[in-house]
């Protein structure tokens, strides 16, 4: 019974462990690209496209949170 407890939280940890470095990707990229984005979508006529974009990056993000 013990070793099931003690499987379980290590799994839960690396859980923990995979998350945040998902995340620290995730954010990586958002600082990398920030400027792109400034330039391609906020400073253009809003077109579908530009509004795809947002949904997929900011919602997307805000839905795995």
């Amino acid at each position: 019974m013990s070793s099931d407890v003690q499987s379980a939280l290590t799994f839960l940890q690396l859980n923990d462990y995979i998350s945040l470095v998902i995340a620290t990707a995730v954010i990586y990229d958002y600082f990398l690209t920030i400027s792109n984005e400034v330039a391609y979508i906020w400073k253009r006529p809003w077109t579908i496209v530009s509004t795809l974009f947002l949904l997929v990056r900011y919602v997307g993000c805000l839905s795995a949170l």
